[in-house]
């Protein structure tokens, strides 16, 4: 079973996420063989009308980075606690801690 570490956040910024998905499609491949966004532990949220993209990510998720990695824009990040806290302090719109969601994807090993 995946563990979810405590101690780990993933941060978006904003700024330099172009939508591309990349994200959604690696994690997807890794935690389930298979190309397939449904299945993806990190969703992107488009708004159109702002002009923005955002992530948030599965309760499921075990911050392996792997989405960060992959990011062709550097755009996702997974810190500590401690560079999660002081990012959510010194509070750069568009840059901040992603969201947690639940979904009913089974949980990988």
């Amino acid at each position: 079973m995946s563990k979810r570490n405590l101690n780990k956040y993933l941060v978006l910024d904003a700024d330099h996420c172009s939508g591309c998905r990349i994200c959604e499609l690696i994690c997807s491949m890794v935690k389930f063989g298979e190309y397939n966004p449904q299945k993806s532990h990190i969703k992107l949220i488009r708004n159109r009308e702002m002009d923005v993209n955002l992530v948030a990510i599965d309760c499921h998720c075990d911050f392996c980075a792997t989405c960060a990695r992959w990011c062709p824009n550097d755009a996702l990040a997974v810190v500590d606690t401690q560079a999660a806290a002081l990012i959510r302090k010194q509070n750069k719109i568009g840059k901040f801690p992603a969201p947690l969601i639940k979904s009913d994807l089974p949980v990988t090993e």
